[in-house]
């Protein structure tokens, strides 16, 4: 019965009893909103191959592409800690709450954040923008010569302009996902590739032009998002009030959440230094190789599910039932973590033919087919407890806790440096994908454990609005005393 839910039959007939205009704004369960979430990462994932293709055939991997690389990591690097993912899962329970108090408070804890947000991130873009020059040249692309670097800081300046765009997305997007309200996000998603794929498709691209379409994808991201705005009748105007407890609760969620997406994005540069030990660029090569192919199915089955679920077990936290927030965490770590070990296993019995098949071309030969495949195995072994630590780590925050995924984010990465360190003179670049599993293990190991004793024990069961609620009621009492007396 449990995966029966997650046939796409489910969904589909549903679809066919809802008028199209109605889809956008359609509430899903999370097993639907998984199979969309899912479906958008595939076509994301696609388009990003035909990307990548075009990107290939215009400018290979010569100097031009080594700007846009350098560039891309910059921006990307920011907009992590400013605008990822973190701003969406943290205002998601806020929104909840709000919505508990009057309609009103919606619109309002809207307003707010997305104003904070922009009085943040257009200074921040400002700043960036005139020092961009120098931290390409210092930290991100060193190794680069002058012109390229020049090239680069274009590049930067050009694509720097999408951080103002996604924090108006992450803030637009939590209102929908709050609801249940899938489509437009996952959409988004979806068609993250668009632009740049046309720009591609000039009859003269310019390496200027991939950047302005990088940007006009987040334009589109945000374009999609309006619709489902407009049914809800959000009205979003500038409005200051830092003191609103809804909205220092939002900033309680988001800074750690930034800070460990950061902790994230730093595991590629670990991995990629433990590789790089001994000048092998045959390891380096295998790892990115191996890591397109296992990177799919841990966004299929761990972030596309933790998205659909999160709202839900936000809900259940807000709304104090620990029983149901319990069955909702099992019930989706153990569907994810099925469908994780399916995927595995699938990697690691038909892993080597998928890489004959797509990769040994020209230079890529058999023997780094092999090497390939090997330390696609050993990271295939990690598949359900990677996906097990996005949905748990998820679960935490709904309950307002976004200190413990941080501490254990920062266990992982030390763990991370420490077996890789340790392994490598003896495996080489199997170090990596071994120390990838073992500090998986050490941060799944964390997480499910403090959350399951908070499940487990009344005294230690604190939700996100216990503070929030009394935060929010106190300013009311007032007020209306103050207009009692007048």
């Amino acid at each position: 019965m449990l995966f029966q839910k997650y046939f796409p039959t489910t969904i589909w007939h549903r679809l066919r009893t809802v008028p199209l205009r109605e889809w956008p704004t359609l509430p899903l369960s999370t097993a639907e909103g998984s199979l969309i979430f899912m479906a958008a990462f595939l076509i994301s994932a696609a388009l990003g191959v035909v990307r990548q293709i075009l990107f290939n055939a215009h400018f290979g991997i010569g100097e031009e592409a080594a700007a846009l690389y350098a560039a891309f990591r910059l921006s990307e690097t920011i907009s992590t800690l400013i605008a990822g993912g973190a701003l969406t899962n943290a205002l998601v329970p806020h929104l909840l709450l709000a919505a508990r108090t009057h309609q009103r408070a919606i619109s309002l804890l809207v307003s707010r954040v997305l104003t904070l947000m922009l009085v943040i991130a257009i200074p921040v873009t400002f700043v960036l923008w005139l020092a961009a020059p120098p931290l390409l040249r210092w930290f991100v692309a060193p190794g680069l010569d002058p012109q390229t670097q020049g090239l680069a800081s274009l590049l930067t300046r050009i694509m720097l302009a999408e951080l103002v765009l996604l924090v108006a997305e992450g803030v637009l997007s939590a209102v929908l996902i709050a609801r249940g309200q899938f489509f437009l996000p996952a959409a988004g998603i979806a068609l993250r590739n668009t632009m740049i794929i046309l720009t591609l498709l000039l009859p003269e691209p310019t390496i200027i032009t991939v950047a302005i379409g990088s940007l006009g994808d987040s334009v589109i991201q945000l374009l999609i998002l309006i619709p489902g705005l407009w049914h809800h009748r959000l009205h979003v105007r500038p409005a200051w009030q830092i003191s609103d407890p809804l909205v220092r609760g939002t900033l309680r969620l988001a800074i750690p959440g930034a800070i460990s997406g950061a902790i994230n994005y730093s595991n590629a540069i670990v991995d990629t230094a433990i590789a790089s030990l001994g000048g092998q660029a045959t390891g380096l090569g295998a790892m990115h190789n191996a890591l397109l192919l296992g990177n799919l199915p841990q966004r299929l089955c761990g972030t596309a599910i933790g998205q659909a679920a999160f709202p839900y077990l936000a809900a259940a936290a807000v709304g104090r039932d620990r029983k149901l927030f319990q069955q909702r965490w099992l019930t989706t770590i153990t569907t994810a973590a099925f469908l994780a070990t399916m995927s595995a296993l699938a990697l690691i019995g038909w892993g080597r033919w998928l890489i004959r098949l797509i990769f040994e071309r020209g230079a890529f030969d058999s023997a780094a087919g092999d090497l390939t495949f090997a330390i696609l195995q050993l990271f295939a072994l990690g598949l359900p407890i990677y996906v097990i630590v996005e949905i748990t780590g998820r679960a935490l925050v709904a309950l307002g806790d976004a200190r413990t995924p941080l501490l254990a984010n920062g266990a992982q990465l030390l763990s991370r440096i420490g077996v890789a360190t340790l392994l490598w003179p003896m495996v080489g670049v199997l170090a990596v994908p071994i120390a990838t599993v073992a500090s998986g293990i050490v941060e799944v190991s964390i997480l499910c454990g403090i959350l399951w004793k908070r499940l487990s024990m009344v005294t230690d069961w604190h939700t996100i609005g216990d503070s929030t609620v009394s935060a929010i009621r106190r300013p009311t009492d007032q007020e209306e005393g103050t207009n009692q007396q007048k």
